[in-house]
């Protein structure tokens, strides 16, 4: 009798949640800070943690393991400390683990961390690849990486896992001075699995059910904002999901974890009324009811009206973070957003009753601003100011300072800064010095904000460069000062409610009954975002950890 070999599969290992994200709320952090100190990592006084998962490096695992690969995520990653990381890789790399991979969306304060992490990957198991992805050049060279994939990333993997298994060279787009190899996968793979970017969650996932986990609609955006590098992704085309592929995602994670809460990654969900018609009618189908957040483009809203708004109300889309950055409109129109400001207020008045009224849910409708556009002054700030403190209180607001940057000198023919960098025709100038900040607070703020954009490579190099805004009135320091002084000022007062994860953690604590979710939220907003993602990132350490929860 013959006996049949079972033959084993590659196996990779993907970490998420690396990154840390500045939230400018110093309760938040010190709360976290103070109540849990041995679960929470903190890299100082206004830095927050990346709260969910890594959409990138679940999408990336579900496509790549229907090409024959045994692949796990490990989630929430800063969370872990250095002893428990190093644990989690002598329980599961074997001689069959061919890489370890690292997803980089945003730039992270966890630098150092991750230094280590990857030093002690090539110490101790020299034979694995290190791959980081991402959709920017200066976020995945954070880390000392064999291949550097940026923009959208299933097929580029494909191409470097079959390059790791002895097959042809990938299309590489450079080769860094570390002899990392830089992919431009929105040039070199521009194309995506279309109608179908489904996650298949495994039950080594740990999903939780009273989780946010992340979903995707479709990619791409249809604008060319200033500010913004996304469009550098290449993805013009509609590439909305497929309504049986969305229902068929919804209802597993339903059945399966008992998934209702979701954050939309789309960089611009309601780029079209038959998307949000679309998406209505696959969750109208579902024998439950889900929950979303995303990004919402306010001006887009605004103007497809209300048949779109009871969609989005039907599916359970209440949850809605806008990308308004400023209403000088002189600077909206500078940097891409073209509605007037006082027809953009009119209409977000309205949206906020309309949404209030007719939802069961709590209805979240967070701003973002960018503070130092082109002809900002501090009197359109403080307008602005006004405005929000009298008509936006109870949801969060929240002032970016403008981020402009040079590249370092391998970076400076990436396409990502041809885009990036655009700012300079307004007559915006760069001080190559290091700005002197006397007040301790701010220098740590500074401080951190100057580790989370550049690499230390780059530090080194004194590259840190920081604006003076075209008019000579102010500079990116001031704008720092204005934007802590607006937050501090919003946060004490009551108008910016206790956390900052309103969007992706309204609907954390699980309730039964949708229609119960205005009194539930109302009645424990304070402690509901903190305290959600402290259960969720506890119990998943303690499954990867010990396989018990």
């Amino acid at each position: 009798m013959k006996i049949k070999l079972i033959e084993k599969k590659p196996h990779g290992i993907l970490f998420g949640g690396f990154t840390s994200l500045s939230i400018n709320n110093e309760e938040f952090g010190r709360r976290i800070h103070d109540e849990h100190p041995n679960e929470m990592v903190v890299a100082g006084l206004f830095n927050g943690l990346e709260s969910y998962r890594s959409y990138g490096n679940h999408r990336i695992a579900t496509h790549i393991r229907k090409t024959g690969w045994d692949v796990e995520v490990i989630d929430y990653s800063i969370f872990f400390t250095n002893e428990e990381l190093v644990e989690l890789l002598k329980s599961r790399v074997t001689v069959d683990t061919k890489f370890i991979g690292f997803s980089l969306l945003f730039a992270t304060l966890a630098t150092e961390k991750l230094k280590w992490f990857t030093d002690y990957i090539r110490r101790n198991y020299p034979w694995l690849k290190i791959i980081s992805g991402g959709q920017k050049t200066w976020t995945v060279t954070c880390v000392e990486a064999d291949y550097y994939i940026t923009g959208n990333g299933e097929y580029a993997m494909d191409a470097v896992l079959k390059h790791i298994m002895g097959g042809e060279e990938p299309r590489v787009h450079s080769t860094l001075s570390n002899g990392g190899k830089l992919i431009t996968a929105q040039h070199s793979y521009p194309c995506f699995p279309k109608r179908d970017a489904s996650i298949s969650f495994e039950k080594r996932d740990f999903v939780q059910p009273n989780e946010t986990v992340n979903i995707e609609f479709s990619r791409g955006c249809i604008f060319a904002c200033k500010y913004c590098n996304f469009p550098l992704l290449g993805m013009k085309e509609d590439t909305t999901r497929d309504e049986d592929n969305l229902y068929e995602e919804l209802l597993e994670n339903y059945e399966k974890w008992g998934i209702t809460n979701y954050y939309i990654t789309d960089d611009t969900v309601n780029d079209s009324k038959d998307k949000i018609a679309l998406l209505a009618r696959a969750v109208r189908r579902l024998p439950f009811q889900p929950q979303f957040g995303g990004y919402v483009r306010a001006d887009l809203l605004i103007r497809h009206g209300e048949d779109t708004w009871k969609d989005m109300i039907d599916m359970g889309f209440t949850a809605h973070s806008y990308g308004v950055e400023t209403f000088n409109r002189e600077s909206g129109k500078a940097v891409g957003k073209g509605m007037k400001p006082e027809e953009l207020k009119k209409g977000l008045l309205k949206i906020q009753d309309y949404f209030n009224e007719h939802s069961p849910n709590y209805y979240v409708g967070q701003f973002t601003m960018i503070a130092g556009l082109p002809h900002e002054t501090f009197e359109s700030l403080e307008t602005t100011k006004a405005w929000v403190n009298e008509h936006w209180n109870g949801h969060v607001v929240s002032f970016l300072p403008l981020m402009l940057s040079e590249p370092d000198d391998e970076q400076a023919d990436a396409i990502d800064w041809k885009v990036y960098n655009n700012f300079m025709e307004y007559g915006y100038t760069y001080s190559y010095e290091d700005p002197d900040v006397l007040d301790p607070e701010m220098r740590q703020h500074v401080s951190n904000m100057q580790r989370g954009k550049k690499s230390n490579k780059h530090r080194e190099k004194n590259k840190w460069n920081w604006w003076i805004h075209p008019s000579g009135d102010y500079d990116f320091i001031d704008m720092i000062e204005w934007v802590k002084d607006f937050t501090k000022e919003r946060v004490g007062s009551g108008k910016n409610p206790s956390g900052v994860w309103q969007v992706n953690f309204v609907h954390a604590e699980v309730y039964e009954n949708p229609k119960e979710g205005k009194k539930y939220y109302t009645e424990n907003h304070e402690n509901l975002p903190v305290n959600g993602l402290i259960n969720i990132i506890r119990n998943y350490k303690q499954f990867k950890l010990e396989g018990t929860a």
